[in-house]
């Protein structure tokens, strides 16, 4: 048998190189702008802040309550021994940032409280103090009476993304105010920023 040779067109070579060139530069810039979304890498436990650690919460007394783990998410609760009040943090590790990028869009608890309250039970908050958050939002959540957004609420949630973590704060405390919420969230922010500049 005799081989046959296979010319390539100079044009068909030239665009298998542009397409192996465009296709490497483009998995480069894939992977930075997943190393920037992503950010350092820390242990998922230095990254809760205990009520007792918030300036605005330390004057109460707080019992930790049930915790649990799966996977990548963890969730610690806390009590607050004379008032019942309840505090909850949740943080999820990814394995990259576009991960919490998705994460943080897919597994907004805000979607599961719409099912649960309605839309009259779930109202957004504006954010009117600055974080380190990368992304950020604040709403309020309560089955009666309907949740007012600039009011008392009975139960916030504090829903984030910190590079490749996504991070869920719930406060219920009868009567709290978004302006409070927001001062609270904002000691646990600077917590939260400072262990990840670390």
């Amino acid at each position: 048998m005799t081989g046959v040779a296979v010319r390539i067109s100079p044009w068909l070579r030239w665009s298998l190189v542009a397409v192996t060139a465009l296709t490497v530069v483009a998995a480069l810039v894939l992977a930075l702008v997943n190393r920037s979304l992503a950010g350092p890498r820390k242990p998922v436990e230095a990254l809760f802040v205990a009520p007792a650690d918030v300036q605005l919460l330390v004057g109460e007394q707080w019992r930790a309550g049930a915790s649990l783990s799966d996977g990548g998410l963890t969730v610690r609760r806390w009590q607050n021994l004379r008032t019942r009040s309840n505090y909850e943090q949740s943080v999820t590790a990814h394995t990259s940032g576009f991960g919490a990028l998705y994460d943080y869009s897919a597994a907004d608890p805000r979607i599961n409280d719409l099912e649960d309250f309605g839309s009259e039970g779930v109202q957004d908050a504006s954010l009117d103090v600055t974080l380190k958050a990368d992304q950020a939002r604040i709403y309020c959540r309560q089955l009666i009476p309907p949740a007012r957004a600039s009011g008392p609420c009975s139960g916030w949630v504090y829903w984030s993304r910190y590079g490749r973590y996504t991070i869920e704060v719930a406060y219920r405390e009868p009567e709290l105010d978004a302006r409070r919420f927001q001062q609270i969230i904002q000691q646990v922010d600077a917590k939260i920023a400072t262990t990840l500049s670390r």
